[in-house]
């Protein structure tokens, strides 16, 4: 691998893609900010809701547990994702002592 390879690698999109993946995507990563990405996704989850249900009390109870799975993900993610960095931070940081 060249030089010019490692350094088109080192992409927040790219490394995302292989931890969560397990490989690299061969999309185009979104430029559009972490507001914008979570707005439209939140539009198009609530336009299927809407559009399929027209009582509101099931829409509400679909939604919650929706919801409920949705906050479960998260976390779970979150959680995966600290630890991982706090690994990779632990193993940079022995790195840069070797170095001294």
């Amino acid at each position: 691998m060249e030089f010019d390879d490692l350094l088109r690698r080192a992409d927040l999109n790219i490394l995302e893609e292989f931890l969560i993946h397990g490989g690299e995507s061969f999309g185009k990563p979104s430029t559009k900010t972490y507001s914008q990405r979570l707005k439209e996704a939140d539009s198009k989850v609530e336009a299927f809701f809407e559009a399929r249900f027209s009582d509101i009390k099931e829409l509400d109870e679909i939604v919650g547990y929706y919801y409920k799975q949705a906050t479960v993900y998260r976390d779970v993610y979150f959680e995966m994702g600290l630890i991982t960095g706090a690994k990779i931070a632990f193993q940079i940081h022995k790195r840069m002592e070797e170095l001294s």
